[in-house]
């Protein structure tokens, strides 16, 4: 798989799930919410099955959200993070898988959740975790 490809596909399908938030297919030098961001793998795994066959790599999507006192923040996350829906980023990932071209299979495993400060307000960050797996031998 090539990492950028890779990158770059997934901040194409979160630009199609919500058009209020911006999104980056790398981390930002500075990012204003609402916001998508994809993050380099945590991890990435050769050769998953034999021959090259198939590598994996797991990556974080921060979506940023609103200031953490503010109850549009809860109601906004709560959409994104659904399970189903429009502007569900788990279902908007894996929503016809076979039309990514970069990698082979895509699934949206867990959610954490943090802070971030932007400017003088404290945001909620939801670290949405994908795992993914593609050809080894491109």
């Amino acid at each position: 798989m090539n990492l950028t490809s890779v990158m770059q596909e997934i901040a194409a399908r979160l630009a199609t799930i919500d058009d209020s938030w911006s999104v980056y297919p790398y981390p930002p030098g500075t990012v204003s919410a609402p916001a998508a961001v994809v993050s380099y793998p945590d991890t990435y795994t050769y050769d998953a099955t034999y021959g090259r066959g198939s590598d994996e790599l797991t990556l974080t999507v921060a979506l940023v959200a609103g200031r953490v006192h503010d109850e549009s923040t809860r109601d906004q996350l709560s959409t994104w993070l659904a399970g189903t829906g429009d502007t569900s980023v788990k279902a908007g990932l894996e929503a016809d898988e076979g039309s990514y071209t970069a990698f082979d299979s895509i699934h949206v495993t867990a959610v954490e959740f943090d802070t971030t400060t932007i400017g003088s307000n404290t945001h909620m960050v939801a670290l949405v975790e994908v795992r993914i797996a593609g050809q080894g031998g491109q």
